[in-house]
């Protein structure tokens, strides 16, 4: 390709008169000539990227191909129509997702209902933090929950009861617990139910409940040796209070 042949297309891309199809074809069978002729900061900024869709590639290529032709004193017209295509896709994207958001929070409603009685703020977070790779069951029936407590040979506190009852197994960003893998760990001579897993100081930090107290603990590995830190006064707290304002940092 020589620089004549370069220029005239880029000005053609400049004013709007490829499609993304073109574009992209041309620059793929050319790119060796346009890095060279052009230089390699023009040819990164024309460049496509593979995670961009079509139209953004478009659109990105001309405002390169645009500012390069005005180092070279070229006049040539800047089109909107690849920038009007691109607001409109990326518009169309918004709402997808306000959609798919929106039909989450009818499914978290739905399946997680029953928790407005016991845990308000927790549901009313989930309604906004809950995706697709989180995973939240039902509670346990009361036979699950009898033979649990014979296995470990104890009778469970009745808020861990509660919990359980409404919530047997629950899988978010950073926090697992299950009544399945419930567990007892003596710590500095201390009885503490392993609950499961909450990584807010780090990943693998046990989330622990002290049996005489209830109150909530985190074992954190980070430190050496690892570390007891307390999280919550209660059960309940953990989860309307530390839990809410875990999943709040997550929503976005």
């Amino acid at each position: 390709m020589t620089l004549e042949e370069i220029t005239e297309r880029l000005i053609r891309l400049s004013e709007g008169k490829l499609s993304a199809e073109e574009w992209l074809h041309w620059f793929t069978q050319h790119k060796e000539s346009v890095e060279k002729i052009c230089g390699r900061r023009a040819f990164l900024g024309m460049k496509p990227r593979d995670s961009f869709s079509d139209i953004r590639n478009l659109y990105i290529g001309q405002l390169a191909a645009f500012d390069w032709l005005q180092l070279q004193k070229i006049n040539t017209n800047l089109s909107d129509l690849y920038k009007k295509g691109w607001e409109k896709e990326f518009n169309d994207f918004c709402k997808a997702e306000k959609e798919k958001e929106r039909q989450l929070q009818k499914t978290v409603e739905s399946q997680f209902g029953h928790l407005k009685d016991i845990y308000p703020r927790f549901l009313k977070q989930l309604t906004k933090s809950y995706s697709t790779s989180d995973h939240i069951e039902k509670g346990a029936d009361p036979q699950r929950i009898q033979n649990k407590e014979k296995e470990l040979s104890i009778q469970l506190p009745e808020d861990l009861i509660l919990f359980y009852q409404n919530i047997s197994r629950l899988e978010l960003e950073g926090l697992t617990i299950d009544l399945e893998e419930l567990d007892i760990e003596i710590i500095q001579n201390k009885t503490y139910l392993v609950l499961g897993e909450f990584w807010i100081h780090g990943d693998g930090d046990q989330l622990l409940y002290h049996w005489e107290s209830q109150k909530m603990y985190i074992l954190a590995h980070e430190h050496q040796p690892p570390k007891l830190i307390k999280i919550a006064n209660s059960l309940s707290d953990l989860v309307e209070k530390k839990w809410v304002s875990y999943l709040k940092e997550y929503e976005n």
